[in-house]
């Protein structure tokens, strides 16, 4: 366990022009609790428990940071006691609640000359070698006078709290002092009683998370890649830390609880995948197994986006692992998954830019529909179908349906009312169709049946299968998915 101290001390300021600082130190999630209810009123005759909610909610409002205000009082030096042996920092662990107060003294330590108030963190590293804040503790010295309003400040009646509030705010979520450009996070306390660019670009830049990288959608099926000098790094990616290890970074979206797997392979690249929710919380890392260089995350997530990061280490690997492996060179991504039922294929889309209330369902199954997925191996017998949900206002209707087959090369193939699939050419309008119809409330589709790709003279293939309908009112309408029906076909 790490622990810090910041203070904010009285004395006007001249700003001049901005840079803010941080040290990778912040909340999983971007959000924390913060107890607000600190006993009595200003001079002005407002509370201090309000006052500090409102520095919170200016936090919430101009930054994607979230604190959770609770109107309780929780005394923040519970844990702490004075430390002969070190001025900076009281003794104790805290107690894992971030309270706020006004004190006589730093939890048993003295306040230093002239400081106003101070926050007392804690941090843990986490696996991407930065620091997990786990608790802060305000305390605000009782020993100076104080007031609440904006503007100048004024000495008369006292140092504006909301502003010292907002200071120490910046210190709960991890900013340091900015002793160079316009902030609230300046280290002395003057006529500055807003967030300025500079807070609020730190505050984002820190908790930006995986959206500080350049980040590519995932799809289920397999992608190529690779790792460069150049390329993101997991410092920047958390907003500081030490970890200079590179990454790239993929971000996918689940309509509905799935279990899925996640294969990073490569014959020289030392791979390494973690899984993020879209707050950049992780929540699997998994390194190299088995004495090769690939990497396997198995695990079941509910509906929600989620990043997953190709990473890898930022040393040479040792004696115990593959030597073969390095920091740099091509891999492979795979996302597999399996389900009970046909995977909802994303937000509907369409040719020409019209609407449909349409729902859009497939899958690979290699057992009559008792289980869907989209891996298969080259000899196992298997059936690709899709289901489709037509609009309400376009049931009842005569329409037309049609399946396509995008290749690795980009090709696209489009299936023919004799069942053939054969490429989309130039001057394919309308798109070939499988069949003319009208249409009922939900159609099924048989992309693919009874097949096993040995027997075609395929032992490996990663194919992206498109299902959709149009009405023969509108022949170069076309409404279809998103998401791709994924088949991924291996050796």
């Amino acid at each position: 366990m790490n622990r810090w101290i910041v203070a904010v001390v009285l004395t006007a300021l001249s700003i001049s022009a901005l840079g803010f600082n941080i040290n990778g130190a912040k909340w999983p999630g971007a959000k924390t609790h913060l107890y607000t209810s600190i006993p009595g009123t200003a001079a002005s005759g407002l509370s201090w428990s309000q006052a500090l909610r409102d520095a919170a909610q200016e936090w919430n409002e101009k930054t994607v940071f979230k604190f959770e205000s609770r109107v309780d009082y929780r005394d923040p030096c519970v844990g702490y006691r004075n430390n002969p042996a070190n001025s900076d920092f009281p003794a104790g662990d805290g107690d894992g609640i971030n309270g706020a107060d006004f004190t006589s003294d730093v939890c048993g330590n003295a306040y230093g000359l002239n400081v106003l108030a101070v926050t007392l963190v804690y941090t843990e590293s986490n696996r991407l070698g930065a620091l997990d804040i786990t608790e802060a503790d305000m305390v605000f010295n009782k020993g100076k006078a104080f007031d609440i309003y904006d503007g100048p400040a004024s000495g008369a009646s006292g140092t504006d709290f909301t502003r010292v509030a907002l200071h120490e705010l910046g210190h709960v979520m991890g900013m340091g002092h900015e002793d160079t450009r316009a902030a609230i996070m300046r280290p002395n306390i003057g006529s500055t009683f807003t967030l300025q660019a500079d807070d609020i670009d730190g505050a984002n830049k820190l908790y930006g998370g995986y959206s500080n990288c350049q980040v590519s959608t995932l799809s289920f099926g397999a992608v190529g890649g690779r790792l460069a000098n150049g390329d993101c790094i997991v410092k920047e990616l958390v907003g500081g830390g030490t970890d200079t290890s590179l990454a790239d970074v993929y971000e996918f979206e689940l309509l509905q609880s799935t279990s899925i797997v996640l294969n990073m392979q490569s014959s020289v690249l030392d791979s390494v995948l973690v899984l993020m929710d879209a707050r950049s919380a992780v929540l699997v890392h998994a390194g190299e197994m088995g004495g090769s260089c690939h990497s396997q995350i198995r695990t079941t997530l509910p509906a929600g986006t989620y990043a997953v990061l190709a990473n890898t280490f930022t040393y040479s690997p040792s004696p115990e692992f593959n030597s073969t492996c390095k920091n740099v060179g091509p891999y492979s991504l795979t996302m597999s998954y399996t389900n009970t039922e046909p995977l909802a294929l994303g937000r509907p889309a369409s040719l020409l830019g019209g609407t449909a209330a349409a729902g859009f369902f497939g899958g690979v199954t290699t057992d009559e529909g008792e289980t869907f997925g989209n891996e298969v191996t080259s000899t196992q017998r298997f059936d690709v179908v899709g289901r489709i949900d037509i609009d309400p206002l376009h049931r009842n209707k005569a329409g037309f349906l049609v399946v396509a087959a995008v290749l690795d090369n980009g090709e696209i193939l489009v299936k023919n009312l004799e069942g053939q699939f054969l490429p989309l050419g130039p001057q394919s309008s309308p798109v070939p169709i499988i069949t003319a119809k009208v249409l009922g409330s939900s159609e099924t589709i048989d992309v693919l049946s009874d097949i096993v790709a040995s027997e075609l003279g395929l032992r490996q293939i990663n194919v992206r299968f498109l299902i959709g309908y149009g009405l023969s009112s509108q022949p170069n309408e076309l409404y279809f998915h998103r998401e791709p029906i994924s088949l991924v076909v291996s050796p």
